[in-house]
């Protein structure tokens, strides 16, 4: 079989160059950590979320601060394809209020710009926390997304109020986009208490078993929940339908959510995928440091979301028998990984979570599953290495999201196009070692912020050699570079047969 898709391989690839183409220790943080610290209570039967939160963190600019309230984008009509494949035919909107807004316990007036909240922060200094609080009230949207509802749950992801990153680049204020995943975030600590109706409990980014339940209120119960050192907090609420299947893999438990009405078969499917390829990836790209991790059934058709500890598999998952359920939890859990570990700006360089999640998923796939894994490689490298059309277009994997005109260029590049790259390097490094790389890529940049200038640096070390060509062709569709790309390819091709020594152009291979 390797011998066989090698050959493949090849053989795309000459047909792509052929046409012209324009286990770790948890790391401590070294600068204090922000702390979110919210108190809501939800009303499944109204749709209602209502609290506070109040945000401690250290300013990096002494004069203001930007929120990103992202309920606020489904407050308003969106129109165009790429919204009404966001969010389906179907489509209520929500309610937010947040009238109340105080920075160390003085009201201040904000400047909203979209989902986006300008904070006054006075005379701030940066030695010192700021404490920033804001009270809301929300009532969900209806939609086929992220963030909505059905008869039998309520999912919220994206949903609490989250501080914008500000780094050397300045502010990052990237509005809600309908195509990919807009999310820019860094790092914090969450206390979350949350309550409900009694006849209802929850999977959250949080460690949910070991969560205080108050009920000494009659009617209701309330979770204090807590998550360290995670880049949001996301939660599904449900009721009694739900029922889950558990499974620990080192120190993770494992737990996929189905309803009554779903297909138990597939359900066990699901977990299983779940439980073999953390425990994968465990063993590739080292240990996973939360002790739990919910894959949650939900309504609409979002088909997977990711977030740190949980993750939503949308409804058509659950319903029969079939792969695609395997499919998705699979890449999600990778994303626990490249994105939930390693983040990145999902806005400006999709491709780096996305594509190596996707390779990852696919080389689990290929191992535990060799028939889907074959058919899943070949349609990566079918849809990854011929992309003649879009190179005249003037589209590549590396771009901003606003610059992809629909979802089947975003798959086509984002995924397939930076999966297939990362394919034939495996082919000329073995699997050995391009996970070896990536292992380290995890270790350098866990809980923090990677980039596509990060990543060709490891590249470019690991490889000896200058890794500019061979990224610029594969990820920036640039045909000037591609002997030069194909050429550096076959010179790792020649280093590793030679054991890791590099070969010089004219030396002969041993």
């Amino acid at each position: 079989m390797r011998n066989w898709l090698f050959l493949l391989v090849c053989t795309l690839l000459s047909l792509s160059t052929a046409v012209p183409v324009g286990a770790f220790d948890k790391k401590e943080p070294t600068t204090p950590v922000t702390l979110y610290k919210a108190d809501v209570r939800i009303d499944p039967s109204e749709k209602r979320v209502a609290g506070s939160v109040e945000i401690r963190f250290w300013p990096k600019d002494a004069s203001r601060v930007y929120l990103h309230l992202y309920p606020l984008t489904f407050t308003e009509e969106h129109k165009g394809k790429l919204w009404d494949e966001l969010l389906g035919k179907h489509v209520g909107l929500g309610t937010y209020d947040s009238n109340r807004i105080t920075v160390q316990g003085k009201p201040v007036s904000v400047n909203r710009t979209g989902d986006l909240l300008e904070v006054p922060l006075g005379t701030a200094n940066a030695s010192e926390p700021i404490m920033l609080k804001l009270d809301f009230e929300m009532t969900l949207p209806q939609n086929e997304g992220r963030m909505s509802y059905d008869e039998h749950a309520l999912w919220l992801g994206n949903w609490l109020p989250i501080l914008a990153v500000y780094d050397l680049a300045g502010w990052h204020l990237d509005p809600y986009e309908p195509i990919g995943d807009p999310f820019f975030s860094e790092n914090a600590n969450y206390q979350v208490n949350v309550t409900l109706p009694a006849s209802y409990q929850l999977a959250s980014t949080a460690t949910d078993k070991a969560a205080t339940v108050d009920s000494s209120v009659r009617g209701e119960k309330t979770y204090r929940l807590q998550a360290m050192n995670v880049r949001d907090f996301a939660m599904v609420v449900m009721d009694s339908t739900y029922h889950s299947l558990e499974n620990k893999v080192g120190n993770t438990e494992v737990r996929t959510w189905y309803r009554d009405e779903d297909f138990m078969g597939q359900a066990e499917r699901n977990q299983l995928a779940a439980v073999e390829s953390l425990g994968y990836f465990n063993s590739q790209f080292g240990a996973y440091p939360y002790t739990e991790y919910d894959v949650v059934r939900t309504g609409g058709s979002i088909n997977g979301m990711e977030y740190p500890s949980i993750v939503f598999l949308d409804g058509r998952h659950f319903m029969q028998e079939g792969n695609t359920g395997i499919i998705t939890a699979v890449h999600e859990t990778a994303h626990q990984w490249f994105y939930a570990l390693i983040g990145n700006n999902q806005v400006e360089e999709a491709w780096l979570d996305e594509g190596l999640a996707e390779y990852a998923s696919l080389a689990f796939l290929s191992a535990k599953y060799p028939k889907l894994g074959a058919s899943r490689v070949l349609g990566r490298l079918e849809y990854g290495t011929i992309v003649s059309s879009y190179a005249e277009e003037k589209l590549r994997p590396w771009q901003t999201l606003h610059a992809f005109p629909d979802n089947e260029s975003y798959s086509a590049l984002v995924y397939s196009r930076t999966t297939s790259m990362l394919w034939m390097l495996r082919e000329v490094w073995g699997e050995a070692r391009l996970h070896e790389v990536l292992s380290q890529y995890v270790q350098d940049h866990r809980f923090g912020i990677a980039s596509g200038a990060s990543w060709k640096t490891l590249l470019s070390e690991a490889a000896g050699e200058d890794s500019s060509a061979f990224l610029d062709y594969w990820l920036k569709l640039d045909g000037t570079k591609q002997e030069e790309a194909a050429a550096w390819l076959e010179r790792q091709r020649q280093n590793h047969r030679n054991l890791g020594q590099p070969i010089k152009e004219g030396q002969v291979e041993k």
